[in-house]
């Protein structure tokens, strides 16, 4: 027994065998017309590049011709910047010819010149001559007076020389006259001259002040009487004073301190360079050593012999001078 199912699909079968054949029949009809379309358009691209061919050997004929109009041109040109040469090198040929011509023309007068020429020469040099002649004639005669002039005036200036000669020679002695009193004469050399000595008591009491000028009868030795004062009581300390030349050496003094202590400075021996001018060797205020006739010095040492101090209040030195060691040792 067949269901109604099957029933139905019977009945509709032959409707779908139908279909299917119709769907077939198109299908083969629009693969018809594909091929036809296909056909027609290459067909038609055939005859386009058919006739693009033919226009583009067309073109390349223009192109060529083109070019050759050009070439034909450039050449016309050159041809015309040639012809416009021939004619100005013939132009100039007519000119040097014509020049030439002339020149030979001319020529023919030269033999005139080249007499006239040498008739100006020599008309030249006689004058050159005759004006030489004249300058070197008023050269002598200035060269003459220039001489004569000056014999006058250096005898002038030789007058005047030997008159200011005179005048110098004069000053000049007066002024040796007065350097030979002043150092003839007995002075104090030794004040504020430079000093140096071995250590300085309490780093305050200088060497300077054994030359600073103030010897006064005041106590004060750290104020208005200072004094010189080694740091040490060691033999061989030196206060050295620096006259700053070579003098004639007459006295020398040496003061005491006041306030106290004078027995410290006891054993100093007093020098003139080498001379030995005499020693410390009691307690007094001022000490005066005489030098002997000819004593000559640079430095006066003050050196202890012995294991003492040495303070004091002041060094002078007197004396003449300065003097050179030519004046002295020859």
């Amino acid at each position: 027994m067949l269901t109604a199912i099957q029933l139905v699909l019977l009945c509709l079968f032959p409707y779908v065998l139908l279909a299917e054949s119709e769907e077939a029949t198109g299908q083969a009809y629009l693969e018809n017309e594909v091929r036809a379309l296909k056909d027609q358009l290459q067909k038609e691209s055939l005859s386009l590049r058919e006739e693009m061919n033919s226009h583009l050997g067309d073109n390349l004929l223009l192109l060529q011709v083109i070019e050759l109009i050009k070439e034909v041109k450039e050449i016309q040109g050159r041809l015309m910047v040639q012809a416009e040469q021939i004619e100005n090198m013939e132009s100039k040929l007519v000119e040097k010819v014509e020049d030439l011509e002339s020149t030979l023309e001319s020529n023919k007068g030269c033999e005139k010149l080249e007499l006239k020429m040498v008739e100006t020469i020599t008309e030249l040099q006689s004058g050159l001559v005759e004006k030489i002649e004249d300058q070197e004639s008023k050269f002598m005669e200035t060269i003459t007076d220039l001489e004569s002039s000056l014999g006058e005036k250096m005898g002038d200036v030789k007058s005047k020389l030997a008159n200011d000669i005179g005048t110098l020679d004069f000053k000049v002695t007066k002024v040796d006259t007065k350097i030979k009193v002043w150092r003839s004469e007995v002075r104090l050399i030794s004040q504020q001259k430079l000093t140096w000595q071995n250590s300085t008591h309490a780093e305050k009491l200088f060497s300077e002040y054994a030359v600073d000028g103030v010897y006064t009868g005041s106590g004060d030795l750290w104020g208005l009487n200072p004094i010189q004062h080694m740091g040490g009581n060691k033999r061989n300390y030196m206060l050295i004073v620096d006259l700053g030349g070579l003098f004639k050496v007459h006295t020398v003094k040496v003061w005491n301190r006041v306030d106290c202590c004078q027995s410290q400075s006891l054993g100093v021996m007093v020098y003139a360079d080498e001379e030995f001018l005499g020693g410390l060797n009691d307690e007094k205020l001022l000490y005066t050593f005489r030098a002997g006739e000819d004593v000559y010095a640079r430095k006066i040492y003050l050196k202890q012999s012995i294991p003492n101090w040495m303070n004091l209040r002041e060094v002078q030195v007197f004396g003449t001078g300065p003097f050179a060691e030519e004046e002295v040792y020859n």
